[in-house]
């Protein structure tokens, strides 16, 4: 089989669909941006994000769907789509008309389920739930508890990761505890600039500025989460948070905001509300073990791939 595969965000989230799709013999094309030739000649078009490469296709050659005579590019085989987050919020679910060149959309959470059934009503069979999954060969098993490590990972440090929370629970910890807790923020400053501004006061009027430490580029991750004790979400926000899962694949102790969905995700005893909350799971024991069987049980990257295969004929 000939595949096309198309993201926005590189390979980031589908280096794994596209490894596993090589390893079965199928002839994988990846280009970032999308590309009319190959959905017209490749079996399947598989692409992260309902974003500007799907309607690069959607809108076809003349590049608005509202003019007369407006037509998408041909396609050969079926066009599936991984709608993930920010996308979703964008709403073009709604337009009936994309349902009918779209032959897939898939979804990764029980409540983006739901709101694209109730806002987009899409034709029966062509809105799947495949939850994601964490390649556990990437992340060894760490060898000992550090006992005051917090990782936070975040991408683009912006406000729906809510790393200001994060600092401030930092200085809540210290104090309460008596311990000598520390931040780690794979993270990087994005404009405007203010928010490196925000950042390094907080730290200087809570007295944490040496308690916390950036990184921009960790390299492999499983090796940065080695010397880590606790895999922190403050987000107000996540779809899934693979930071969660491969944390937890490390056998790092998850301590989640309990965002919009998270209950239908993760287990009610990683989620947290408030800071009594939150201080309580930070001074509980950490059994590293139990952590990365969850993740093995509910987020194995098998399931994900072998629901991939059933749906997509792969």
């Amino acid at each position: 089989m000939k595949i096309a595969a198309h993201s926005s965000a590189g390979r980031k989230f589908m280096d794994d669909i596209i490894a596993h799709w090589e390893a079965k013999g199928h002839e994988v094309f990846y280009e970032h941006g999308a590309n009319p030739e190959l959905t017209r000649t490749c079996d399947l078009t598989y692409m992260d994000w309902l974003d500007n490469n799907f309607y690069c296709l959607f809108n076809g050659p003349g590049g608005d769907n509202n003019a007369p005579g407006w037509k998408s590019y041909p396609k050969k085989g079926p066009i599936a789509v991984r709608a993930i987050d920010i996308d979703i919020w964008m709403g073009r679910h709604r337009d009936q008309r994309i349902w009918n060149y779209m032959d897939y959309m898939i979804v990764i959470s029980p409540f983006y389920q739901r709101m694209i059934q109730a806002e987009g009503n899409p034709p029966k069979g062509k809105l799947h739930l495949i939850r994601p999954g964490v390649n556990l060969e990437k992340f060894t098993f760490r060898k000992k508890d550090n006992e005051y490590k917090i990782a936070l990972v975040t991408g683009n440090m912006w406000e729906a990761k809510a790393t200001y929370e994060a600092i401030r629970l930092l200085a809540l910890l210290r104090k309460q505890t008596k311990h000598d807790w520390t931040l780690h923020i794979r993270g990087d400053f994005i404009p405007p600039e203010w928010h490196r501004a925000a950042h390094d006061h907080l730290l200087e009027v809570l007295g944490v500025k040496d308690k916390v430490s950036v990184y921009s580029a960790v390299g492999e991750m499983n090796n940065w989460y080695e010397d880590k004790d606790y895999i922190l979400v403050t987000s107000y926000k996540e779809a899934f948070s693979y930071a969660a899962g491969e944390g937890m694949a490390k056998g790092l102790k998850p301590i989640l905001n309990n965002f919009f969905g998270a209950e239908e995700i993760w287990s009610k005893e990683y989620l947290y509300t408030n800071w009594d909350d939150v201080i309580k799971m930070f001074q509980e024991s950490i059994e590293s073990e139990k952590y990365r069987q969850y993740i093995e049980k509910h987020y194995s990257l098998e399931r994900m791939l072998k629901a991939y295969d059933e749906l997509l004929g792969s």
